[in-house]
This record gives structure tokens, sequence and C-alpha cells, in this order.
């Protein structure tokens, strides 16, 4: 699968006052994004994740390592006119309205003129503006601003689109807009790089994740994959069993809130079909469980933590 980013052993340290020693934000961070997938960054506060992003941009620069972007090193101004970019706070002239601000930023790119009308025209219908197109940025919510910057994110039709929480400031209908055009764009081929807090918002648009934790890349790879136990398993039965009615499990095996099933140990697995079985119970299907986004989360945050 073609690497559209690629980071290697990256650091940074950001200098501190008073004799302080420097803040060390990323340690040796690696990571991959495949093309044409949808990658959620992920980490708790300050674990580096604006950071890689600001250095991927050339926002900032990195004490070392390498960044390889759509397969020229990350500096080659080639790559980076593929790139579209929406950082967590996005800041605007306020006396601009939408339909200026995209023309700047059309231009800035070396789009033409005819190019930038009709982009512009596609984008605010896209991202709901169109009646605010020519509204000052100053009257709009922060929700609204937010909508500004994707649309100036999908100016270029970017190949690689990297997003700061995309979803800062919007209500639930636009959070879902935002879903929906992520879903998309993984349908037309871009590749996304998507760092949220939000894990129910990863877990519903993206197909990889990459956690980082104090500035290492702990975990990574295809979503699925990564939430597939490998020491639990979830037993499904037909039928529960009638209330009171259960069958006596080994105490690490522990019934689903439905009673629907049994989540189960590998070395308990044994002890506890014979049980279903013995006591009449049709078992339905055998299957390693699915853990949520948030458990192998807290898990790795966790571990790495020493937590």
């Amino acid at each position: 699968m073609e690497t559209v980013l690629s980071i290697e052993d990256l650091h940074k340290s950001y200098p501190s006052r008073w004799g302080r020693p420097p803040l060390v934000a990323l340690r040796g961070l690696d990571l991959e994004v495949p093309r044409g997938s949808v990658v959620g960054l992920l980490g708790p506060n300050g674990a580096g994740k604006t950071t890689t992003l600001k250095a991927v941009m050339g926002l900032v620069r990195p004490d070392s390592g390498r960044i390889r972007l759509l397969g020229l090193e990350v500096s080659d101004p080639r790559a980076r006119a593929r790139v579209g970019f929406l950082p967590e706070q996005p800041y605007y002239e306020l006396y601009m309205t939408p339909r200026k601000l995209l023309h700047y930023y059309g231009r800035l790119s070396g789009m033409s003129r005819e190019s930038i009308a009709a982009r512009t025209a596609h984008l605010l219908s896209l991202v709901g503006l169109e009646e605010a197109a020519d509204l000052p940025v100053e009257k709009f919510s922060k929700g609204m601003l937010q909508r500004v910057g994707l649309a100036q994110a999908l100016l270029n039709e970017p190949e690689l689109l990297i997003l700061d929480e995309p979803s800062t400031g919007l209500d639930p209908l636009g959070k879902i807009e935002v879903r929906n055009l992520l879903e998309s764009f993984r349908r037309s081929g871009v590749t996304v790089l998507l760092s949220s807090h939000q894990l129910s918002e990863i877990e519903e648009i993206c197909d990889r994740v990459a956690i980082i934790s104090e500035g290492r890349n702990v975990a990574s790879g295809a979503l699925e994959e990564l939430l597939r136990s490998r020491d639990e398993f979830l037993v499904s039965l037909a039928s529960p069993p009638r209330e009171g009615t259960e069958p006596r499990l080994p105490p690490a095996a522990a019934w689903t809130g439905d009673r629907g099933g049994v989540v189960v140990p590998r070395q308990s697995l044994e002890a506890v079909l014979r049980a279903l079985l013995d006591a009449g119970l049709a078992v339905e299907r055998v299957g390693p469980r699915r853990m949520s986004l948030e458990e192998f989360f807290l898990e790795r945050v966790g571990r790495e933590g020493g937590g």
C-alpha cells in the first residue's frame, strides 16, 4: 500500500523559561499514513498531536527526524501544493467574507480566477455557507468559522487532507455533516489525517488509528484489527437464559448486559462453553471480543504512562 505521509524518528522540544529544562513534545515519533485511508490521531492533552501536524505543515521545525510527504521531502513546495490543512484554531481578518477569503487563498495557491470562482461556489454549498457567502466573518459563530476553515482546506482539491479537531464548535447536526463529508472523501480516494479528542467520532469515521502518548506512537494500525482482543472471547447465544436460570460460570467470565452472551478470557473458554451447553443453551457464535476504542485507548495510554 502506497504511503502518503511517512514520519521517522521525529524529535521536537520547546525551550522553557527561568532555567527550566526544555519541554519535550516528540520523542522519536514514527507514523505512516497509507493512501486512501482515514487515519485518526489520538492522544491525551500534551501528547504531541498538534506539534506533529504543525511539523508536517512546516509550521514548526523538528529537532531531528525525517518527514516525507507524497513521496517528496516535506519542505518541497510541490508536496505542500497537494495538501489541505485545517488548524485547530483558524484565524481570519474579520472584515473578510467567506467568498473573499477563498478567493485570497486560491490566488496564493496559484489557481486561476475562473477555477477559484467555480470551486468557491461548490465548496460554500458543500459546507452550508451559501447564504452567508458575502457576510463578514466577524458575524460568524465558532461553528460557522469552522465551516469556512473546512472550505479553505478543500480549496486546492488536496490529495492529503489534515484536520486538527475539525468538529470544534459544531452543533450535533454540523458534526454529522462533517462525518458525511469525510466519508465522501474516503470514497473519492482523498487521504485524511484527523486529530480529535472525540473517540466516538474517530471510531465512526476512521479506518485506521494512531495513538500518541508522551511524544511516541504507542499503537497504530487498522482499527478493526487493533480492537479485536487477543485474550478475550465473546460467546453469543441464540437466546438469553430465563431469569434466574443462568448456569454458574467461572469467576473470570461475565454476562453481557442483555444476557445474550458471555465475555470470557481465553483460558476459561472451554469451561464456559461446557457450562452453557450443559444448561441447554444454544451457542450461536464464538469469536474474539471487539473492544471499544475508549477501552483500547485507556489501556494503551495507561500502560505507557504506568497507570
